[in-house]
């Protein structure tokens, strides 16, 4: 739904739908792989050139780990989308001490500023006064989900802040919410935003980014877990994605 603040809204509550645009989706992914290697290979040979200044051999070393990060995201995007689809990804569920979750996401929220030049952000965190509170899930999972979400916020948003907001509304149930102040995404955008294939209607120009691939990711676990995903944007103003997590028995 939409409204006239530009507001867009989507609940998946169901399982991804993989419409199979597979030619689209390789292409796509051929282009995710190849940018980073270039970017790679590229900086590294520029990085042998004698007469770099220090300010020149920083910015060359920050692009080759940006785009290592990237293409060993996509691999690692790539090996867990494979494990889900033939049901060889094993979930460990156990108790996750919300205190521990985020001092660990502090680390790595930190060090993804600095790898992408965003330390002039502002990053909240706002978790629940019980130090003990906890919900049950798989600890590594939660984690990679709520990194992949921070990670897309700091790529597009130029400024502003990024709050990850984690609240027990009832014994039962753990809401995680991680809201920025960045571009927002378009309503067609969002109509396939958590789709590994984007259908044919999907937009030209816009259909297989590595974004979308880690966000495949990010629906398939979600929905092994139980967890209820949920997204709100504000084109030009921001977007929140909201996770409803159940406290399920172990």
């Amino acid at each position: 739904m939409n409204d006239q603040t530009g507001r867009v809204d989507l609940v998946n509550d169901k399982p991804a739908d993989p419409s199979l645009n597979f030619p689209n989706y390789l292409s796509g992914l051929s282009h995710d792989i190849r940018t980073p290697l270039s970017a790679i290979i590229g900086f590294s040979d520029l990085l042998i050139e004698p007469r770099l200044s220090r300010t020149e051999q920083r910015s060359y070393c920050l692009m080759i780990a940006r785009s290592s990060r990237k293409l060993l995201d996509l691999m690692s995007n790539l090996i867990d989308l494979a494990k889900m689809e033939t049901a060889n990804l094993e979930l460990f569920f156990k108790p996750v001490f919300i205190k521990d979750l985020v001092e660990e996401l502090k680390i790595e929220i930190n060090e993804m500023c600095s790898l992408y030049e965003k330390k002039h952000l502002i990053i909240n965190y706002n978790t629940p006064p019980d130090q003990s509170a906890f919900f049950n899930a798989d600890k590594g999972r939660v984690f990679q989900v709520i990194r992949i979400l921070m990670e897309n916020s700091l790529r597009f948003t130029k400024e502003g802040s990024i709050t990850l907001e984690i609240k027990q509304d009832t014994p039962d149930l753990t809401t995680i919410e991680i809201a920025d102040t960045g571009c927002g995404i378009e309503k067609d955008i969002l109509r396939i935003l958590f789709e590994m294939f984007p259908g044919p209607e999907a937009p030209l120009g816009k259909k297989t980014k590595s974004r979308g691939m880690s966000l495949a990711v990010v629906k398939k676990l979600c929905d092994m877990m139980g967890i209820v995903i949920e997204v709100r944007s504000w084109v030009g103003a921001g977007t929140k994605f909201t996770l409803s997590v159940p406290r399920r028995a172990l």
